[in-house]
C-alpha cells in the first residue's frame, strides 16, 4: 500500500431523543480522544427524518461531541442497513463494511444496562485495524432506538 496508511471511517447512528443515544455520548467522547491522533474519522450521522437541524447542533453542544453531526441526505442508513441509534459502522477506504454494531456491551436490551461496561467492542474492532488485523469480532448486536419507518421483522 505505499506505505500510506488506510483510512478508517466511522459511522455512527444517532438520534437526539434516544436515551441510549445520550448515555452512550460518553463512549464516544472517550473514542474521539483516544483515537485523535490515528487515521480514524468519526461521524455522527442522523437518519431520523423528523431530526431538526437545530435538534443536530444542540446534540453536539449538549454532549460535548468534536466530530462531524449532520442528517442523514446521502441515505448511509438505507446503504448500510442500519438499524438502530445508536449503531456503529467502521468503513474501509472503499467503504466496505469491517465493523457494524454497539459501541460497547453496557446496555444489553433496550432500558437495560450492566453496571459497568464489560467490552468496548467499537474500541477493539478500531485497535484490531490499527494493528493491522482483521477485526476479531466484527459484528455484534446493537440495542438502542429503532430508526424511523424501519419495519423490524423478528426472525420465525
Amino acid at each position: 500500500m505505499n506505505g500510506v496508511k488506510p483510512i478508517w471511517r466511522v459511522i455512527l447512528f444517532l438520534a437526539p431523543l434516544c436515551p441510549i443515544c445520550q448515555n452512550m455520548t460518553h463512549e464516544m467522547r472517550l473514542l474521539e480522544e483516544e483515537f485523535a491522533d490515528a487515521p480514524v474519522e468519526f461521524a455522527g450521522v442522523f437518519p431520523n427524518a423528523s431530526t431538526r437541524t437545530e435538534q443536530i447542533v444542540e446534540f453536539g453542544d449538549t454532549y460535548g461531541l468534536e466530530m462531524s453531526l449532520t442528517a442523514d441526505t446521502a441515505d448511509w442508513a438505507g446503504r448500510l442497513d442500519a438499524r438502530w441509534t445508536p449503531e456503529a459502522f467502521v468503513l474501509d477506504e472503499r467503504d466496505s463494511i469491517v465493523y457494524r454494531g454497539r459501541l460497547n456491551d453496557r446496555y444489553f436490551a433496550p432500558g437495560k444496562r450492566r453496571s459497568r461496561t464489560r467490552n468496548r467492542d467499537l474500541r477493539n474492532a478500531l485497535n484490531d485495524l490499527l494493528d493491522g488485523r482483521a477485526v476479531t469480532t466484527p459484528v455484534t448486536d446493537a440495542v438502542g432506538c429503532p430508526i424511523e419507518g424501519l419495519r423490524l421483522q423478528k426472525d420465525p
